[in-house]
């Protein structure tokens, strides 16, 4: 049920929300804990998710907006519930095309089968800008598609070199 601003009440209603255009590397993170007036709980829904070709096109404005399909490259994972637990990691490695399984400060290698179901947070690549022998070729050439894209002028490697700690200093908070 949603709120209804003109009737001032609430409706059943239907919620969707579409993009204007899709980023290089798109980041899910779902919805593994439960709040509610009386309670937390972790979920732990089983999630089942693409490794490969993720098509995003329905979730577009305009599908014919540009490349839409995407291949999973890293997965963190939860493990515990509300007060505390354990996070692991898989990625996908850019020069060899294999899954590690990451887990503190043991690296193992995994198969695409044993990547967890317990995922918590998914990052994906835009096909369009993987490389042939691996992902984020980010170049001058992608730099400028994605500054086309999005409409966010993107910063030269010489102007990102001198301003490295701008965000920082205009952020960041000291108290003595």
């Amino acid at each position: 049920m949603l709120y209804c601003p003109n009737c001032k009440e609430h409706q059943q209603a239907t919620k969707k929300l579409d993009l204007w255009s899709l980023p290089p590397v798109l980041v899910v993170h779902l919805k593994r804990f439960s709040y509610s007036r009386y309670m937390r709980d972790k979920l732990d829904t089983l999630v089942d998710f693409p490794i490969n070709d993720l098509d995003m096109s329905e979730f577009l404005i305009n599908p014919n907006a540009g490349p839409c399909r995407y291949n999973l490259i890293a997965v963190s994972n939860h493990y515990g519930g509300m007060g505390g637990g354990h996070y692991t990691a898989f990625a996908k490695n850019k020069d060899d095309g294999k899954w590690y399984y990451f887990d503190d400060s043991s690296v193992s290698t995994a198969s695409e089968d044993q990547i967890s179901k317990a995922a918590y947070v998914l990052f994906y690549q835009r096909q369009d800008t993987i490389s042939g022998t691996g992902f984020f070729p980010l170049d001058r050439e992608t730099k400028q598609g994605a500054s086309a894209a999005t409409g966010i002028p993107l910063e030269s490697d010489e102007d990102s070199n001198e301003n490295d700690n701008d965000i920082e200093n205009e952020n960041c908070m000291h108290t003595n």
